[in-house]
């Protein structure tokens, strides 16, 4: 399946339930502008069509701490 901004957690990028150092560099690309946000639209949580930085932050709360409903 596709993440979405509805996803728990925001920015997994491909969908497999777990935040990575390259989404989270992702998601700073998206922010600075330099790439487009439909890159990661999970990383979008208010749907805003912008990457802030609250939103970078929640990505690595859950790539430390993981995401909610997430397998080990």
């Amino acid at each position: 399946p596709s993440p979405t901004a509805s996803s728990p957690c925001g920015g997994d990028c491909d969908g497999d339930d777990r935040v990575t150092v390259d989404e989270i560099l992702r998601g700073v690309n998206m922010a600075l502008g330099d790439i487009p946000v439909t890159r990661c639209p999970a990383f979008d949580w208010n749907q805003d069509s912008e990457v802030t930085v609250e939103e970078i932050i929640r990505a690595v709360n859950l790539a430390l701490n993981g995401c909610p409903g997430a397998t080990a």
